[in-house]
């Protein structure tokens, strides 16, 4: 699948809004990357609304009133992430995609002029950073990593989505 063609089907995608809570981010939920992944058909991911049903039926112990909330927050980072993938083969040759370095913190892994770059995407909001800090505690990562935060005001807006653009990867790449 081509980047225009993911595109033109997020463009299609409809948000619902959750109530939002804070204590749902503080709680570890099983899966979620996971599930997100499997739903994934022919490259093209799922709904919000399949993404959290999903999640409710492999789940159903968990009836927490802030879970919709906290998987719609989630489902909007994996869905940007994951067409920062296609942007990234886009610009690089070598890019990577390993789940098991997604939930150590890396989301994707470039070889570029002969060095390994662990990239690490993040929305660039006082909440985002404060959670890439988290990344940091929670983790020790060795070698070269670049940040790559998504300012929303210079985001790519598609249907009900901000994703990032081909101008902060190039970006990227010259940092590289």
């Amino acid at each position: 699948m081509k980047i225009e063609e993911l595109e033109t089907v997020l463009s299609k995608y409809k948000m619902h809004t959750y109530k939002a809570s804070c204590y749902g981010e503080k709680v570890s939920l099983p899966s979620m990357l996971t599930i997100f992944r499997e739903l994934i058909i022919n490259n093209i991911p799922p709904t919000q609304e399949e993404f959290i049903k999903c999640f409710k039926e492999k789940h159903p112990a968990l009836k927490m009133g802030w879970l919709p909330a906290r998987l719609s927050r989630a489902y909007l980072s994996y869905v940007r992430e994951y067409h920062l993938g296609y942007l990234l083969r886009r610009h690089f040759k070598n890019v990577v995609y390993d789940e098991a370095a997604d939930i150590a913190g890396v989301d994707y892994i470039i070889k570029y002029k002969h060095k390994t770059y662990n990239i690490h995407a993040y929305v660039n909001t006082k909440n985002g950073r404060y959670w890439r800090k988290v990344k940091d505690s929670r983790h020790v990562f060795t070698g070269n990593h670049l940040d790559l935060p998504l300012d929303l005001s210079q985001g790519k807006h598609c249907g009900e989505f901000i994703l990032y653009t081909d101008g902060m990867v190039k970006n990227l790449k010259n940092r590289m």
